[in-house]
Parts: structure tokens; sequence; C-alpha cells
């Protein structure tokens, strides 16, 4: 009997030479073998590959943003805001009382348009019954349109203060009477200008109010409206 050779294809007369033949590979399987695993090897590369140049460039792209250089961000179109509406000029219209005033071109700033319940209006109506003509104060860099105005029986019995900010058109409103002090219609800026030209310091200063009543009103507009 010829002697069986060491190769897989002989007859394996033991465990161990049985396990050698199986992993033996070789021939134009393993041929085959090493050219599947080569293929897989070189489409996970490109994959891989692609998807660490894919990195790369956004990394760089944005350390070339944060530098000023590559493309820039995009950037939203400005939103159109509507124009500041124009503020009239009231100067002219100093030496008219407050109700020729809302009676004709400072409408807007009538008790109902300033937003002043009935009762509000009711006690503007009572401390401007003797009305002193309005007239330009400055103070603080600002400037004002003021009208004063007293209580039938006197500055002592109730008194009002309405003034125009004739840069801004920014409105204070003040009134004392029985029933104390109250600020109708608040502005920092305002309020500080008549602080300002107040002998006291204070918007209700009846020295201001009395000197305001010896001027003359306007003879184009004084008198023709009443403050209702």
């Amino acid at each position: 009997m010829a002697q069986e050779g060491w190769g897989c294809h002989s007859r394996a007369s033991d465990g161990l030479r049985r396990e050698f033949c199986r992993n033996d590979v070789s021939g134009p399987f393993a041929l085959s073998q090493k050219g599947a695993n080569l293929r897989v090897m070189h489409r996970i590369f490109l994959r891989t590959g692609f998807a660490a140049a894919a990195f790369l460039a956004l990394v760089g792209c944005d350390q070339l943003s944060a530098v000023g250089l590559g493309p820039r961000p995009a950037v939203s179109a400005p939103v159109n805001e509507p124009a500041p509406q124009a503020v009239a000029d009231f100067r002219p219209l100093a030496g008219t009382i407050y109700a020729d005033f809302i009676g004709g071109e400072g409408a807007r700033y009538s008790p109902e348009q300033l937003g002043f319940n009935a009762a509000d209006r009711e006690r503007l109506r009572r401390t401007m019954a003797a009305p002193v003509v309005g007239r330009l104060e400055q103070g603080g860099g600002a400037e004002a349109l003021v009208f004063r105005g007293c209580a039938a029986g006197g500055c002592q019995d109730g008194a009002s203060v309405i003034a125009i900010d004739t840069s801004t058109g920014a409105v204070f409103a003040a009134l004392r009477d029985e029933h104390g002090s109250e600020v109708l219609a608040p502005n920092d800026r305002v309020e500080a200008l008549l602080r300002l030209n107040s002998p006291t310091r204070a918007w209700d200063d009846p020295a201001a109010m009395q000197t305001a009543s010896t001027e003359t009103a306007n003879p184009l507009t004084a008198n023709r409206y009443s403050l209702a």
C-alpha cells in the first residue's frame, strides 16, 4: 500500500491531521476568498475616507468663517419698520389756552384722546376752570408747551397742568384738588422740566400759575372753545 501524503487531500488517520486539513485553505478557493476580503476592505476604506474628508471640510469652513474668511453665514433680510410719526410744531400756539389748543391742532391731547376716564376728566375740567395761557418753558435740555389752570375759587382750591414735550410730543398731565394730587399722564423728562422752573420745585407751583395768568392770550385762537 502506498504511503499517504501529508496534503489535505490525503486521508487523515487521526484527529490532529483532520484539524490541520480543515484549517489548510489553498488552491483557487483561497485566492477567491482573499479577493473578496480585499474588495470589502477597499469599500470600507473608501467610505471611511469620504467621511473623514467631509468632516475636515466642515471644520475648515467653520474655522475660516471664524477668522472672516470663507463663505459668510446667511443673513436675514432687514425688517422694514414703520417710520416714526413726525411731531407737530406747537411752538406758535404758545399764548393760547388749553381748551383752544385741543379744539384745533392739539386735538390728540384732549382728555378723551389721552385716555382719561370720566371721573378724571371731570376733575381736570374743574381744576382748569380758570385757565392761563400756555407758554414755552425750557430746562435740563428739554422744552415743553405748558398749559396751566386753577379752580374757579382759586389755585388754592385746585390746580392742573398739561405739558407737551415739543421735541417728542410726550405729555405730562397732573392735577390737585380736594382729593389730593394725582399724575394722570406721567413723563419723567417733562415733570423734571416743570420742577426746574418752579421756585418750590413742584409741578403745581401756584406762583408759576399766577405769573402765567397775567400773560395775554393769543387773539387768533382765544376763547373759541371751552373745556367740556
